[in-house]
């Protein structure tokens, strides 16, 4: 039932300056579980990767609440030496599934350097049956001589009840993995009376808003419905007009 219900999509980035593009597959699985469906505000934290690419080549980079993982895949194709750990819900299999026949998909699914890994925000267990505990997962990257420099997150900050224990989740990381890794996270503003100061403040964190202006993202690119010439298959970019207005980028770091 899943895979009949399938969709993909392609996304490009490109710099004509330097003559550098790169091209993310991604599938779409049109069901009432959320986290398989590309969401505006992948769109802007992939943008924001792309421009700012000299930042996340070669780094450590994990991705919180992947879905269908546009910005930490666009992150695994800048390099070879880029180390990417995609998570979602470890309750959710069909989730990680998809999460993995995309990175197939995007030819980088046999990389020891992309990980796909189940991950519960909040839940801080180190047991060693792949539950989706923070401890376990953090020993796996510290056992591999690494630390997450950058946290990446897109409309994480969809449901109220999970705001805390995805701030808790950062600060643990930010406190006791390592102080200067940033939380990058775009968000949908879908109400004026949600906010997550009083989370930040709580667990000692800081935010600064990024400008979209800052980073010349084109709405336009993504209020154009197209095919692709190669493979018919696959479509380009799809009409979100008004969701992409109400978009924010934020970086988030310890104070």
């Amino acid at each position: 039932m899943w895979r009949s219900n399938s969709k993909m999509k392609k996304f490009h980035f490109w710099d004509d300056e330097n003559s550098e593009e790169k091209s993310v597959i991604i599938k779409e699985l049109l069901d009432p579980s959320y986290g398989c469906y590309v969401w505006p505000s992948a769109f802007v934290l992939a943008e924001y990767i792309w421009h700012e690419r000299g930042l996340f080549k070669d780094k450590t980079i994990l991705e919180l609440g992947s879905g269908t993982s546009l910005p930490g895949l666009l992150c695994a194709l800048l390099s070879d030496n880029t180390h990417v750990i995609l998570t979602d819900r470890s309750d959710v299999p069909q989730i990680l599934e998809n999460i993995r026949e995309i990175a197939k998909l995007n030819n980088l699914l046999t990389r020891n350097n992309v990980w796909i890994r189940g991950l519960m925000w909040g839940d801080f267990s180190d047991s060693d049956k792949g539950n989706g505990g923070l401890f376990q997962l953090l020993n796996d990257i510290e056992k591999s001589y690494r630390k997450i420099d950058w946290i990446l997150g897109s409309d994480t900050f969809y449901d109220p009840k999970d705001f805390e224990d995805i701030i808790v989740t950062i600060a643990y990381i930010l406190t006791y993995h390592f102080p200067n890794a940033k939380f990058i996270t775009s968000y949908q503003e879908r109400s004026s009376k949600r906010s997550i100061q009083y989370l930040l403040d709580k667990w000692k964190l800081k935010c600064n808003q990024i400008s979209l202006a800052s980073f010349n993202f084109n709405h336009d690119k993504y209020i154009n419905d197209k095919n692709d010439d190669d493979n018919e298959e696959l479509t380009d970019d799809v009409a979100y007009a008004t969701s992409l207005q109400s978009i924010f980028l934020l970086e988030i770091t310890k104070i």
